[in-house]
């Protein structure tokens, strides 16, 4: 069979009732089925407690190739993981892993916002996917995107450095791909309570089932959530419903899964924009406290549906060919209400001291209302050519992908010092923004993009060689309503990668990789000429550890990233033009450590450390030999994770977890400096199963548990997000 590993060991374990049911269940294809060896070694029943972890990944090669043959840093985060830590988000789904700066917004309960490799991976760079779909822009505004609840997700796979080559346009530092939960044949009933210190509390469900003949299953994932959050004056309501079907044919070669979400945010939003003064150094008294509140109680609102409606369809050729397409449609309305900072009175926006008398912050108001459509659908052709004694693993597609959205921000023409707010002390106006609103922006926009791609998969003995290359065409055509014009990018991209690794029998697999990647840059230069697309290109070289005799995996790798064709002023600029040109370039070169083991029973360690090494390589704004923003030097992380088997403790287990995130720059002046913070985590359960006649798992999470506060980034002098301060949640969690 193809690309069978020598010494890839299936992982037998023994979790504990409530996790085990709770956990993923992957059917791999007949056709790329993977057999044991005759040295495969057969894992002791104690060797894991809370985790599992993950044998393969779809997102870097869209097939199930094993993590240790994919040449490429990935992470991939199971279910049961998500479960253990209390993941609420994907920016907490994220915490652990080498590269990646989670939540690098600040608070924000709209969207999903962190920064891969130094490039931004959420809301902005449309690198998030659900099921290898993209979901739907809405330019570069974070308003109006899709965000889904992690309750509905199997696991959550990142990949880290250009993935252009499968997915087409998307941003160079890496991309989270999210897999939502579909039904199983072992399906387990599951329902959760929870209930958190600032009053919001939540409840859970995933049921399912199957017909006689199981060729028609089924599956209902569903949440609601209602009551305060960490920011004073805030409410929120969230609920979802996600139904899914899959139904076999043919003999089993054919299988259809039916899936779709209907979602609606109601309440208020957490993201605030917070002055540097009093949140990165003190103003007149001291730190504002991180859950202070300096918007207005009746002008905070952010509401939004979102729905969905896709497919998955695999269907067998014969032994060796298979024929895979998935498709989506997805629909997002929101609404956006906020009244935020505008300064200190007077004074430039540029200057650190934002406060009048140190205390004293003038604002603004908006609104703002979207709509977005997004089309998506991928048909894969995948099948096993053999030459000689070399295994081609082929893999052919073409997608599609559209997205039609419409954005109206108005603006309430009111003097920012006649709305101003003490921040130590906020007495709220209760003004009435509706009357005296502006429109500012309003813009209808569809991108489109189609592209081809050829991947090549080789096995020979103990080498794999992974080859690949894609040609997109994409198109944005955006229309400014208030001004009637009208801007068109046509443009076409292609995009390469190239891996080799090699299997030692010992479980070491070193590996070298080179990748590129692409995003569209929207305007024209001086000559009215549309801009090329940025670049991106990485070489990485790393070693991935397999052990034989416990489950886990650790990869350390080392890559240069360099971003080109970024835009930057034109060196022809008279002092009231603002034209650019496209010969600005970053480069980014890093160490990552990163590794999820069992080393003894019940015992287990995820662990992350980061290195980052970050320059403006060339610029004409003057800030060339600068760093980047909101790139750290350093990170690092470890959680620690201990099941008692037997005895007076058997069922309880115990975690602790530390995150440590250097200074960064929140701007390429590197003017804002940000100090850098370390956050403790902790969680205890106790798995009542384990003791007595019944599948009940009770248990308490606690984020930030000394309630640190810390400045996230800063965008402005006036643009401060703080990070989540501590949250404990309790949960109880039945199964049947």
């Amino acid at each position: 069979m193809i690309f069978r590993s020598h010494y890839h060991t299936p992982r037998y374990k023994v979790l504990p009732l409530c996790l085990l049911l709770a956990g993923s269940s992957t059917t791999a294809s007949p056709l790329f089925a993977q057999t044991q060896s005759d040295d495969d070694i057969e894992l002791s029943p104690l060797t894991v407690n809370a985790y599992r972890a993950a044998d393969t990944i779809s997102a870097a090669t869209k097939t199930d190739t094993p993590l240790v043959e994919t040449p490429q840093s990935v992470t991939v985060i199971e279910r049961n993981e998500l479960d253990a830590r209390g993941v609420q988000n994907l920016n907490e789904a994220a915490r652990y892993t080498a590269g990646v700066l989670p939540e690098s917004q600040g608070i924000d309960n709209r969207v999903d916002d962190l920064y891969i490799r130094g490039f931004d991976a959420g809301s902005f760079s449309n690198n998030v996917t659900l099921d290898g779909l993209r979901i739907p822009s809405n330019g570069s505004n974070s308003w109006n995107r899709a965000a889904f609840n992690t309750w509905n997700l199997e696991r959550v796979e990142v990949l880290k450095g250009p993935s252009s080559v499968l997915y087409g346009q998307i941003a160079p530092g890496g991309m989270v791909n999210q897999v939502s939960k579909v039904p199983t044949l072992d399906q387990a009933q599951q329902l959760r309570l929870q209930l958190d210190e600032h009053g919001r509390y939540q409840s859970a469900f995933d049921v399912g089932g199957a017909n006689g003949s199981e060729r028609a299953r089924w599956r209902l994932v569903g949440l609601f959530s209602d009551g305060d959050t960490q920011i004073d004056e805030t409410s929120y309501q969230h609920w979802f419903l996600a139904p899914s079907a899959t139904f076999t044919f043919n003999d089993d070669t054919t299988q259809l899964t039916l899936l779709g979400t209907y979602q609606e945010n109601d309440g208020g939003s957490t993201f605030q924009f917070l002055p540097y003064q009093g949140t990165v150094v003190p103003a007149a008294d001291g730190y504002i406290d991180n859950t202070t509140f300096l918007g207005e109680p009746g002008w905070n609102t952010y509401d939004r549906t979102l729905w969905t409606a896709g497919w998955q369809l695999e269907h067998m050729l014969n032994e060796r060919w298979k024929l895979d397409q998935n498709a989506r449609y997805t629909h997002v309305d929101s609404l956006y209400q906020a009244s935020v900072g505008n300064g200190v009175r007077g004074a430039p926006l540029t200057e650190l001291n934002t406060l009048g008398d140190g205390r004293i912050l003038a604002r603004r108001a908006v609104q703002g209302e979207g709509e977005a459509k997004g089309y998506s659908i991928d048909t894969r052709l995948e099948g096993e050519i053999e030459t000689g004694d070399v295994v081609h693993r082929v893999l052919a597609g073409v997608d599609w992908q559209k997205s039609d959205w419409s954005f109206f921000r108005q603006a309430a023409s009111v003097d920012p010092n006649a709305i101003a707010i003490d921040v130590y002390n906020p007495v709220y106006t209760h003004f009435d923004f509706a009357p005296t609103l502006v429109a500012q922006t309003s813009t209808e926009e569809t991108d489109e993009q189609r592209g081809i791609y050829l991947q090549n998969q080789l096995a020979w003995n103990q080498w794999r060689l992974t080859i690949g290359g894609r040609y997109d065409w994409f198109e944005i055509d955006s229309l400014n309503r208030l001004t009637d014009t009208r801007s068109v990018t046509d443009d076409q991209a292609f995009t390469a990668r190239a891996g080799l690794a090699y299997l030692f029998n010992n479980g070491f697999a070193p590996y070298v990789s080179y990748a590129e990647s692409f995003q569209p840059a929207t305007g024209t230069t001086r000559d009215g000429n549309t801009f090329e697309p940025t670049i991106g290109t990485q070489w990485e070289v790393g070693v991935k550890y397999e052990p034989r005799n416990i489950d886990g995996m650790i990869t350390l790798s080392a890559y240069d990233l360099r971003q080109q064709n970024v835009l930057t002023a034109d060196p022809r600029n008279d002092a009231d033009e603002s034209f650019q040109v496209q010969t600005g370039e970053v480069q980014i070169r890093g160490i990552e450590l990163e590794g999820r083991v069992t080393p003894t029973p019940g015992f287990s360690v995820i662990g992350a450390l980061t290195r980052f090494d970050s320059e403006v390589t060339r610029n004409n704004d003057g800030y060339q030999g600068n760093r980047m923003s909101r790139v750290p030097d350093w990170m690092g992380s470890l959680w620690l994770d201990y099941s008692f088997w037997g005895g007076p403790l058997n069922g309880l287990s115990v975690a602790a977890g530390a995150r440590y995130v250097d200074e960064t720059y929140g701007d390429l002046g590197n003017y804002l400096h940000i100090p850098d913070y370390t956050l403790y985590d902790a969680a205890i359960r106790y798995d009542v199963g384990r003791v007595g006649n019944t599948n009940l798992e009770l248990s308490l999470n606690a984020s930030n548990l000394t309630d640190e506060r810390y400045v996230a980034t800063c965008n402005a002098a006036t643009s401060c997000y703080y990070g989540s301060g501590r949250t404990v949640t309790a949960s109880v969690n039945l199964y049947w």
